[in-house]
């Protein structure tokens, strides 16, 4: 490890008080620990120049953070400084020490050597581990796992993932709740399973295949803007209490006939209390998964977007038709349109034909439609609602 900058005489005199009291080197380590959190990990390092007391202190650290940020300059990220700087961190520190906390950020350099660094904190018994890539992403491949009873929250960035991730997830990682993945490249995955997961996030994230959701302990699920070109299935969230998919007309980018058709996205959500459905106009994926998805007997909060406007509100009264418990409703109208489902919308019109738009609906209490300034499509939305919404509730229209 690089020799620690001199810390300026004011700096110490910092610590000290008028009366050269050093009172804040008399707090327990804990705080100290928490303060030093706050601070870049070399900026940690160097603390130990600062007095006896703090001398080891930073290697007693319940947390370890490794930022190639940290190593850059004008000139870009200097590598080899980032690998010699947390090789050193690890072997220096008190490794009796158990870990709360690492994040990992690397480049696509040092992205092998950042395998020995997650080892390292899996082996300390980390309890969150943050790992982030940069543009170019790195490959988090088999050779960086490690079986752990004590890995709770997982958040992963800009990275590459094999399948053998999400078997260790199921099976090698059996506590562990929290799953955030964000602009991550799935490379043949075909299921993300656990037991034990409760929170699942999936931001801006690829998928080659088609994907498989299956976790009975999960209460929560987001999926943001996905770009996938096989189906994606939920299926046994016997636990879930919300879920949020929102998708945009950036997810559409591939040909229509290997992308949502085949996406059965509701048929794990039947169990929710809240759930958000969010997309473009014309969008196919939510209409075609409420062929197949049960009732949604839990639901009481509902939000749509553009989508359940389509086909003279078909899809809007279909779904209401599916929640027998709603009492809020809220309709997101932003004029979003995706062409390429516009084109391919009249694949549906036949089996449209064949459902009853007739039924019983929910009492609804609250509706809430939000527009842009003079939306014509609100009338319409207003006048189809006004006959299911209970006598004493409310409708209200606000600008987005």
């Amino acid at each position: 490890m690089s020799a620690p900058a001199p810390i300026p005489s004011a700096s110490k005199s910092a610590l000290e008080n008028s009366n050269g009291v050093d009172r804040l080197s008399s707090l327990p380590d804990e705080l100290l620990h928490h303060v030093m959190s706050f601070l870049p990990m070399p900026e940690v390092v160097r603390t130990s120049i600062l007095s006896v007391r703090w001398r080891n202190l930073w290697a007693s650290t319940p947390f370890v953070h490794i930022d190639y940020l940290d190593f850059k300059d004008e000139r870009g990220v200097d590598d080899e400084k980032l690998k010699e700087f947390g090789d050193h961190l690890l072997l220096l520190r008190d490794d009796a020490v158990c870990l709360d906390e690492a994040r990992i950020f690397v480049t696509h350099g040092s992205s092998r050597k950042s395998f020995a660094w997650i080892r390292h904190a899996i082996k300390h018994k980390v309890r969150l581990l943050q790992v982030s890539g940069s543009v170019h992403s790195p490959y988090l491949d088999s050779t960086a796992m490690f079986p752990s009873q004590h890995l709770k929250i997982i958040k992963l960035q800009y990275l590459f993932l094999c399948h053998r991730f999400f078997e260790t997830l199921n099976y090698e990682w059996p506590v562990v709740e929290y799953l955030e993945l964000e602009k991550c490249s799935l490379i043949g995955v075909k299921e993300i399973s656990s037991r034990s997961l409760k929170v699942l996030h999936m931001i801006h994230c690829f998928n080659g295949e088609g994907l498989l959701i299956c976790a009975r302990s999960l209460t929560y699920l987001s999926i943001l803007d996905p770009i996938c070109l096989g189906a994606i299935v939920t299926r046994d969230l016997s636990s879930l209490v919300k879920a949020s998919v929102i998708l945009s007309s950036e997810s559409f980018n591939f040909p229509i006939d290997t992308m949502v058709y085949g996406h059965r996205l509701l048929d794990g959500l039947s169990h929710a209390t809240t759930l958000e459905l969010h997309a473009p106009l014309h969008e196919l994926a939510f209409e075609r998964g409420m062929q197949t998805c049960p009732m949604f007997n839990n639901l009481t909060s509902l939000l749509l977007g553009d989508w359940c406007m389509a086909a003279d509100l078909y899809p809007l009264l279909r779904i209401l038709q599916r929640s027998s418990k709603l009492k809020e409703l809220n309709v997101k109208l932003k004029t979003e349109e995706c062409s390429i489902c516009k084109n391919s919308e009249s694949t549906l019109s036949s089996s449209r034909a064949t459902l009853s738009v007739r039924g019983s609906y929910p009492s609804i209490e609250r509706i809430k439609i939000c527009c842009l300034e003079e939306d014509p499509r609100v009338y319409a939305l207003v006048h189809a609602l006004l006959p299911i919404i209970n006598p004493d509730g409310k409708i209200s229209i606000e600008r987005c």
